[in-house]
């Protein structure tokens, strides 16, 4: 039986609108469903849902040392919608556009400023598997 072969972080890259960011040291994504309850009389007290979500939604979020300003320069432009691409080491890859929620930045006297990002799916993703 295998109990398969682990994935590194950082063997996880991604681009942004089809460019890199520079600075990641942690990027994370969130799937959810929402569900639709059909619970009713008949249900003998125990609760039912759908088969299929009412809503599909995948939140994206990354930071790292602010080693440029190409976060912030995206965040001023008109559209917030980017093309995201996660590969996997595989050469798996799952595409979504997301739009950009918000970009923050932290910086100390005496350390590095780092940035943190989010971002919430629109439209449906797409996963491609590899080999």
């Amino acid at each position: 039986m295998s109990v398969g072969i682990g994935i590194v972080g950082r063997q996880i890259t991604f681009t942004l609108g089809g460019g890199s960011i520079t600075g990641v040291s942690s990027k994370g994504t969130t799937f959810t469903n929402e569900a639709g309850e059909t619970t009713d009389d008949a249900s003998s007290g125990w609760q039912e849902f759908l088969a299929t979500p009412l809503k599909k939604s995948q939140e994206f979020t990354m930071s790292g040392i602010l080693k440029n300003l190409e976060l912030l320069a995206a965040f001023a432009g008109s559209s917030q919608i980017f093309e995201v691409v996660n590969t996997y080491p595989d050469g798996s890859t799952l595409t979504t556009d997301y739009f950009m929620t918000s970009v923050s930045e932290t910086g100390e006297s005496n350390g590095m400023t780092t940035f943190d990002a989010s971002f919430s799916s629109s439209g449906a993703a797409v996963f491609v598997a590899g080999t």
